[in-house]
């Protein structure tokens, strides 16, 4: 248990916290080891130094023995044992990724500075530390930040950074921005209005003396650091730091292929990153097709959405979100008609893949937009072909038209499934919509589908939305035969009888249930949070969890259960997170009933 940290925002892995000292200190953080009065009180070597005091307003670093990264796995545990007091006061403890992690406030990534560039190595080193510690510690990488790279650190889970090598290459006369480092001889002009820059010019700079210029050097490369740790709090407290990540990335090879390979451990990334957001993804890279929020949308189509349709009609997506209520799907909508009823609809689109019609309100597919040039490369490609084949392969369909132009009529070509292609150039176009309706008509005499009526079409959602949300089976559930909808698209509120079960929430692009709608869908035991005997009021904070589904994630709607209160609300922490920590909101709470 942390007394010294706590969470207060979430990211994916980048957090905002606050380190509970000298008044609160807000994270990410970046201190000067140098100063008297840093966060650190450091014992140092343990072959050389005996244990020191600890303070109550500085994290205390007992003796301890550093081990680089490139070390065989007997040594490191034959020689980390850490010297950890066991007082009330806050605890820093350098730990080696493969090591057993010992209780402790903060974390310290031992041997950081030395695989700076090696991506895989730093990458292993975040992801071993964060996974064995709790998630409501605070992780200092030391010697390694610069404004370019900082904010990747962040990304991947760095809580304290600090100045050492900024301060090291201002002696070596290096100029850093957050785009890269120059020498300044070779500097014409200086690319900054800091306090250093702007008080001088690039000649004045390069003419004080030795020791000055150091100086002068340091103190700017500290302001460029502590500015881009800044800019990266704005950027988790708005949910956009991935967008921004794709871009800084771009300044060094490592740091691009350190994003990339973080891309790839799904499972570290996936349980961190929040499920809805009201946040626009900007898919502007192409990074952004592994993005955690893409995949775990493609995946979920894949093993939770089920269509009870025996034609189905493929679209090309469009700009406006929901695609609906684009000229292009509305002129679509109104050629087919009535016939509409006979048919399901899935939407092709990068980097989503397959996004069926009832789904479109769901978040990213909703919430994202994409650069469009009418060029799809080879992997977008290979992936919404991939996309459509599955979706096509799990479920029953026994007529496929593809009603789709350019590169959209090579992705269904590639997905090599047998499909009738019905536009002659421009979807829109009054040839190409002719042909579609002839052929859902010729479709409809050949297959004779159960037609499902507008009142039906729109339940619908509401059940694939739930499936999507809590799994496959739960929109049956939810959605009963004598279900009715209320309000206006897109915000629709679900009734049966009097009873409210639940509304969209278009900002999310989610479903917020009440106490009855999770009961019906059996969340008792499942997307369940259990508390101590308490009755809860406004949220729930993470000292009163006792367990929790380790599937439920940042933004899902959970049931709360207890001895003597029941509620529904949104999960702040993921499930794990929930049982874990010590301290910050796990729940925040909609609906309360006690229980008698």
């Amino acid at each position: 248990m942390t007394r010294f940290f706590e969470v207060t925002g979430r990211d994916g892995t980048a957090r905002i916290g606050r380190m509970l000292i000298r008044g609160d200190i807000e994270t990410p953080y970046v201190f000067s080891p140098a100063r008297k009065d840093n966060i650190i009180t450091n014992a140092g070597n343990a072959w050389v130094n005996k244990p020191v005091e600890e303070c109550s307003d500085s994290f205390t670093v007992q003796p301890y023995i550093g081990m680089p990264y490139h070390v065989r796995k007997e040594l490191v545990n034959l020689y980390t044992s850490p010297h950890v007091l066991q007082t009330d006061n806050p605890k820093a403890v350098p730990v080696h990724p493969e090591q057993e992690i010992p209780v402790a406030d903060m974390y310290i990534m031992s041997g950081a500075r030395s695989i700076e560039g090696d991506s895989r190595a730093l990458l292993n080193s975040f992801i071993k530390i964060r996974e064995k510690a709790r998630y409501d510690t605070a992780l200092y990488v030391p010697g390694l930040a610069t404004p370019e790279n900082v904010s990747l650190l962040i990304y991947l889970g760095a809580d304290v950074v600090d100045d050492v090598l900024v301060t090291a290459k201002a002696y070596q006369s290096l100029y850093l921005t957050q785009d890269g480092e120059y020498r300044l001889n070779d500097l014409a002009a200086l690319p900054c209005s800091c306090e250093i820059c702007a008080a001088r010019t690039v000649e004045d700079l390069k003419s004080l003396i030795p020791e000055e210029r150091s100086k002068a050097l340091a103190r700017h490369n500290y302001l460029k650091l502590k500015e881009e740790v800044d800019r990266v709090k704005v950027h988790i407290k708005n949910g956009v730091l991935r967008e921004y990540m794709e871009k800084q990335c771009r300044s060094r090879p490592w740091l691009t292929a350190l994003l990339r390979l973080a891309d790839a451990e799904y499972g570290y990334l996936e349980k961190r990153t929040p499920t809805y957001r009201s946040s626009q993804l900007l898919a502007c890279s192409a990074e952004s097709q592994n993005r955690v929020e893409v995949r775990r949308f493609a995946e979920r189509v894949k093993t939770r959405f089920k269509s009870d349709g025996e034609i189905l009609l493929i679209i090309p997506c469009s700009a406006r979100k929901p695609y609906s209520t684009s000229q292009s799907h509305m002129a679509i909508s109104s050629a087919i008609g009535k016939l509409r009823n006979n048919i399901r609809e899935v939407i092709l689109t990068s980097p989503m893949g397959v996004v069926p019609r009832e789904l479109e309100l769901v978040y990213p597919a909703a919430h994202y937009d994409v650069a469009v040039t009418g060029v799809w490369d080879l992997e977008e490609r290979q992936w919404v072909a991939d996309c459509l084949r599955d979706f096509i392969d799990n479920n029953d369909f026994k007529r496929i038209i593809a009603h789709v132009e350019g590169a959209y009529v090579d992705v269904c070509r590639q997905a090599d499934r047998e499909m009738t292609f019905t536009s002659t150039g421009k979807v829109t176009g009054e040839d190409s919509l002719k042909n579609l309706v002839d052929c859902i008509k010729q479709a409809i005499d050949e297959v004779s589908p159960k037609p499902r009526n507008y009142p039906s079409s729109q339940l619908d959602i509401f059940r694939k939305m739930a499936d999507y949300e809590f799994g496959a089976g739960k929109g049956d559930l939810l959605v009963g035969e004598k279900c009715s909808i209320k309000g206006k698209y897109p915000k629709y509120v679900l009734f049966d009888g009097r009873d409210q079960l639940c509304s969209m929430i278009p900002e999310y692009g989610s479903l917020a249930l009440t106490l009855e709608g999770a009961r019906r869908m059996g969340l008792e035991n499942d997307y369940f949070v259990e508390i101590e005997d308490f009755i809860p009021k406004g949220s729930i904070l993470a000292p009163g969890v006792k367990d929790a589904d380790m599937k439920i994630r940042p933004g899902d709607d959970v049931y709360v259960r207890g001895k003597k209160a029941v509620a529904v609300g949104k999960a702040k922490m993921s499930g794990p997170e929930m049982v874990s920590s010590s301290r910050g909101i796990a729940v925040e709470l909609r609906h309360v009933e006690k229980l008698k």
